[in-house]
């Protein structure tokens, strides 16, 4: 996957590319150098004098003028290489940087998508599927076909069953007492990191 940003990218978006680059999920294509650099709660003078009202030990008075104040509370903050940064003030910087062209403007993005495609085109895929799923005896055994993948976690109605190594890409899962089982995810790892995720409906 590829994200697109831009730089009114803010608050809740900002966390999500923090996350979606710490995470190495793909790279993040950004129109500008910078997401919009929210990541945390703003409360203001009149809601903390408001949380202690009545409380005579409050440091909380009304400030001259009519003037108002506010601060950040529980700020984001980023795990991985970057752990422990804020992404407020600071925000995401994507790893690829794309000018908006006048073909952008005129036709919804057009140039900005074919830079997306080849960053794309660029990357190796990787793919989860179930390819048969059948009851037997009590149990469930699910055919997992993967590209790019070397190992699988089998999770049935989001419990944890099973881990299976693939042979070219295959591999074959019993898990036992599941046979009225209505989902099953599969995570694909590629040495030792989730790299696919797909949830399949079950007969």
């Amino acid at each position: 996957m590829v994200l697109i940003t831009n730089a009114r990218c803010y608050s809740a978006t900002d966390i999500f590319a923090a996350g979606f680059q710490d995470h190495r999920i793909g790279p993040v294509l950004g129109t500008d150098e910078n997401t919009g650099a929210g990541g945390a709660n703003v409360w203001t003078h009149e809601l903390l004098s408001d949380l202690l009202q009545g409380d005579r030990a409050t440091p909380y008075v009304p400030l001259p003028k009519g003037a108002g104040m506010r601060v950040s509370i529980r700020r984001t903050l980023r795990v991985g290489a970057l752990s422990g940064t804020p992404v407020e003030d600071l925000g995401v910087v994507p790893d690829e940087l794309h000018r908006m062209t006048r073909r952008d403007l005129l036709e919804d993005n057009a140039d900005l998508f074919d830079r997306a495609g080849l960053l794309l085109k660029d990357r190796e895929p990787h793919t989860v599927s179930v390819t048969d799923a059948v009851s037997v005896n009590g149990s469930l055994k699910l055919k997992v076909k993967a590209a790019n993948v070397d190992r699988v976690d089998v999770y049935v109605d989001q419990r944890p069953y099973a881990s299976a190594d693939l042979t070219d890409g295959q591999a074959a899962v019993t898990v036992p007492v599941a046979a009225a089982a209505r989902a099953a995810r599969i995570d694909g790892f590629e040495a030792g990191r989730l790299v696919a995720g797909k949830t399949e409906q079950l007969p």
